[in-house]
């Protein structure tokens, strides 16, 4: 009773309110005489006098070549974190808790892991050749 008594008070709402917007206006004709394009001056881009954008020391500085003599250039390569979708996922019931800590990645206990440790001992070792006289 309760709902349909909030959902006619919502819908009569609704409708109090298109009923209170303006109505459209009518475009007017369109003329068949196209406006001239306005021309406008084209784009500026020079920087002007220097000088105001810069203080006298560092100007002359600038002029004089100072600034290559005592510029230092780092270069390096930081190592980027692991990813959370390259970390092995929980098993067993601990993946029931994963599943609602993360629920944006909860698809992935649903899907094999690629990134999951082998099960047994890995082979590393390449077995010796073996001679024998027939098939």
């Amino acid at each position: 009773m309760k709902r349909g008594v909030g959902l006619s008070l919502a819908l009569l709402l609704c409708g109090a309110a298109q009923a209170g917007d303006p109505p459209a206006r009518a475009q007017p004709p369109k003329t068949t005489v196209a406006a001239a394009p306005t021309v406008r001056k084209p784009l500026d881009l020079r920087v002007g006098d220097v000088r105001k954008y810069m203080m006298p020391n560092q100007f002359r500085a600038a002029i004089a070549g100072d600034a290559d003599k005592n510029t230092v250039v780092v270069e390096g390569d930081r190592p980027a974190p692991p990813l959370n979708s390259t970390q092995p996922l929980p098993q067993g019931l601990l993946a029931y808790y994963s599943l609602v800590r993360h629920p944006a990645s909860a698809w992935r206990m649903f899907l094999p892991d690629p990134n999951r440790p082998a099960d047994g001992p890995t082979v590393d070792k390449v077995p010796p050749p073996i001679f024998r006289w027939g098939p």
